[in-house]
């Protein structure tokens, strides 16, 4: 379950990815002031490259994202960013659903994809009471 959360995470970090590429074309031809667009230039670069590395572990090194303390660590740091994103996306822009939905969204496939899965209880480990006080009698 998890390493499919993690690839779902992922290709939706590439459609981010294509989002912020497009925003270097949008700050260029905003007419913000030159020295607004370079920090908006210089923000969006260093989201773009957190945004990559989120992809790319999410797509190609699952394994490690799901079984590493480090990893785990990682999608933690990638869901407490998410939820703290869609908080400010609501405080800045009021409730827009979509973007919130998205946000929150990511941030709880990143909490859940390295939980380990849940076991069933095998009938031969599990004792009831009845069955445990069935040779007091």
């Amino acid at each position: 379950m998890g390493r499919i959360l993690l690839l779902v995470g992922g290709l939706v970090q590439l459609l981010i990815v294509g989002v912020h590429v497009a925003m270097i074309f949008g700050i260029q031809s905003s007419d913000m002031p030159q020295a607004v667009k370079q920090t908006a230039h210089l923000f969006n670069g260093c989201v773009l490259t957190m945004v990559l590395f989120f992809a790319y572990v999410s797509l190609l090194r699952r394994t490690d994202l799901l079984t590493t303390s480090l990893g785990r660590w990682t999608c933690a740091f990638m869901s407490v960013l998410y939820l703290q994103r869609g908080v400010v996306e609501v405080i800045v822009r009021s409730l827009d659903p979509a973007y919130f939905a998205l946000f929150i969204g990511l941030a709880l496939l990143y909490a859940i994809a390295p939980l380990p899965p849940g076991r069933a209880a095998r009938p031969d480990r599990v004792e009831s009471a009845i069955d445990s006080s069935a040779g007091v009698r």
